[in-house]
């Protein structure tokens, strides 16, 4: 994402540090006392969306996700904090199927973060200092201010959008999630209006945040609920109803199988599965499996489902793939054959793109779809693993070969000194040749010929 506003004052640049390439906040230390303020102003905020053209009404909502994690201080009995409190975060946003993420430090002038009316961090840019700060002890309570499991209210202030000249003057819907506020002098019933840029700045963010306990640092883990056995991945086997599988039946049928658990404070606690049904959804449309309104799906035979789960005490996730095994599902073993490679053949995508640099060599055998597929005019077949299709494709070229018709009497060569045998291929004759020529070292170029592992070349100049 190209950044080019940053307004970032000495507290924000102090409370979130930049992540070079995922644009992404990085915990750290927030007592780190900030030196100097840095103002560079221009026409464009940093949440750069002017990449996504130009909007209409029917296409005006924005996805603002504004996401972040705080962790609490440890201190001692006699006040001191050990390990003070870290604090990232990072706002998302997408339009018109562009989406960026922008760190904290870049996006908001002010950061501030309260626990009711203590402030546990903000910053006096007059003074340039902060007031308390995320390694701080609050010595009238005897504890540290930000604690484990207690939620504080975050404020963002000045933050700014940019969505390109194409849509000056317009005006946009903001979708937030639900415990997310937004004001502004330009945001008013969940709409912005743009400026002469396609800009709109001066907004604030308010939303809560847990504080995670920094000194829980277990792992989530799922088991498997009837044998109590940790599951690395998951398997179930269901029947279809009239062909059909339902998401939300199926999600609770594996939260049932599966569950999440965590040792906390001297024993095990359940943690939450964060899947939904959408997110069922949407893998299962990403693996090309269709799912309507009532969440019903034609059932194949094999497809996997991916439980996810939320630690709420220390913040830990784990993740469960489960392999679901549909007996009288829709099959999806793609029918194919075993076929020799007669030219080295690299791997393409769907595009008829290169895929990377690796190859399958000239007389091994490599299992493809029955069926060659056409990609911008030309036949290629799809290698087939496991039954399943891999989306990486052969040009059938070095398989099957190409049918050429001889426009002169041909020798078959064995190297470009050597014929390989007395045949006199005559002129008319039609020969099937193997992939790309291969030039020899007297320069000139030859095609294989012959479905076999023997030498046996014919000049290109021949047809």
């Amino acid at each position: 994402m190209k950044k080019n506003l940053r307004i970032v004052s000495a507290a924000a640049a102090a409370l979130l540090a930049v992540a070079p390439i995922a644009a992404t906040a990085m915990p750290v230390n927030a007592a780190t006392t900030a030196t100097s303020t840095t103002t560079t102003t221009t026409n464009k905020p940093t949440v750069d969306l002017s990449g996504a053209g130009s909007v209409s009404e029917s296409k005006d909502t924005v996805n603002v996700t504004p996401s972040f994690t705080l962790t609490s201080a440890i201190a001692t009995d006699k006040g001191v904090v050990t390990t003070p409190a870290t604090l990232k975060g990072s706002i998302e946003a997408s339009l018109n199927g562009t989406s960026v993420t922008a760190d904290v430090a870049d996006v908001a002038k002010d950061v501030t973060l309260k626990n009711g009316d203590t402030v546990v961090y903000s910053y006096d840019a007059k003074n340039n200092k902060p007031i308390n700060n995320l390694g701080a002890y609050d010595t009238s309570a005897k504890k540290a201010y930000v604690e484990a499991n207690k939620s504080y209210t975050m404020t963002l202030s000045g933050v700014g959008f940019s969505f390109g000249k194409a849509n000056a003057g317009k005006t946009l819907t903001f979708k937030l999630p639900t415990d997310v506020q937004v004001s502004g002098d330009n945001y008013k019933d969940g709409k912005v209006t743009l400026d002469q840029y396609g800009n709109v700045t001066g907004l604030k963010f308010t939303l809560n945040v847990k504080a995670y306990n920094s000194e829980n640092t277990n792992a989530v883990s799922f088991y498997d609920a009837k044998s109590g056995l940790v599951a690395s991945q998951g398997s179930y086997m269901t029947l279809a109803q009239n062909g059909d599988l339902n998401v939300n039946t199926l999600l609770n049928e594996l939260k049932s199988k599966y569950e999440a658990m965590q040792f906390q404070n001297g024993k095990f606690e359940s943690v939450t599965v964060t899947t939904t049904a959408d997110d069922v959804k949407a893998e299962l449309e990403k693996a090309g499996i269709k799912v309507n309104a009532a969440g019903d799906f034609e059932a194949p035979d094999t497809f996997t489902v991916t439980l996810n789960a939320k630690s709420d005490d220390n913040g830990k996730t784990a993740s469960l793939p489960v392999v679901v095994t549909v007996p009288n599902g829709k099959s999806t073993v793609v029918p194919s054959a075993a076929k020799t490679i007669m030219h080295n053949a690299y791997f393409y995508d769907k595009n008829a793109k290169r895929v990377g640099t690796d190859k399958l060599t000239r007389y091994n055998t490599v299992t493809v779809a029955t069926s060659p597929t056409i990609i911008n005019g030309n036949a290629y077949y799809e290698v087939i693993e496991n039954g399943k299709a891999t989306g990486k494709y052969i040009n059938t070229d070095n398989i099957d070969g190409t049918k050429r018709t001889l426009k002169h009497n041909a020798y078959v060569y064995k190297t470009s000194k050597k014929r390989a045998n007395k045949v006199v291929l005559k002129k008319g004759t039609e020969v099937t040749t193997y992939g790309g020529s291969y030039k020899f070292k007297n320069g000139q170029r030859y095609y294989k010929i012959g479905a076999n592992t023997e030498k046996t070349y014919v000049k290109v100049a021949n047809f």
